[in-house]
């Protein structure tokens, strides 16, 4: 059984009530790596480069700046890419993250990626992609201007627009999307 919405791509996106119970199917050990994606929207490879290098993090502005070399990708023109609007309890998922597991090779993380979803109930899989395009989609559905959402994540507005925009989630899914970005800060 299908639940949930996918983008164009396939790319699973969650509900607030997946993500939670997508959580606790997490090991302790690894939840705060899928914690720390899912909040910066950061492509998975950034959030390996994040983890070996800690210093991106400014703690007394609670933000990230990657600079080019963290992004490595091909198309990329900017110079460095900040990602704020963190929660006020960041620093604290940060510290667990860098005191946890390193994240694992991407093959490692969606195999289990996918056997946590089989343990949450969660069909089709969360995949790689899932914590940035669920945040991005959360973002652009409540209403967050499409140039902060684009600078943050680091495309242009045709990726977003191709992407997310045709999604669409029931009004209970999105007083909980709302009530969620308030808590994490990113919505105010």
């Amino acid at each position: 059984m299908e639940n949930g919405l996918v983008t164009a791509d396939g790319t699973k996106i969650l509900t607030v009530e997946e993500y939670d119970r997508f959580i606790t199917a997490i090991p302790e050990s690894m939840k705060a790596i899928f914690e720390i994606n899912t909040i910066t929207g950061l492509r998975y490879i950034e959030l390996q480069r994040l983890y070996e290098n800690p210093q991106w993090y400014y703690k007394e502005r609670n933000q990230i700046i990657l600079p080019k070399e963290a992004q490595k990708k091909e198309k990329q023109k900017l110079p460095k890419r900040t990602i704020d609007k963190l929660p006020t309890t960041f620093s604290y998922v940060f510290s667990h993250f860098l005191n946890g597991k390193k994240p694992p090779y991407r093959s490692s993380w969606n195999k289990d990626l996918a056997r946590w979803s089989e343990k949450a109930g969660i069909n089709p899989k969360v995949g790689p992609k899932t914590p940035r395009k669920t945040i991005e989609s959360w973002m652009l559905k409540t209403g967050i201007p499409e140039i902060e959402i684009y600078s943050r994540q680091g495309h242009d507005p045709v990726t977003s627009l191709k992407h997310y925009q045709s999604l669409s989630f029931t009004d209970y899914e999105l007083r909980d999307i709302k009530k969620r970005l308030t808590e994490w800060g990113i919505l105010k």
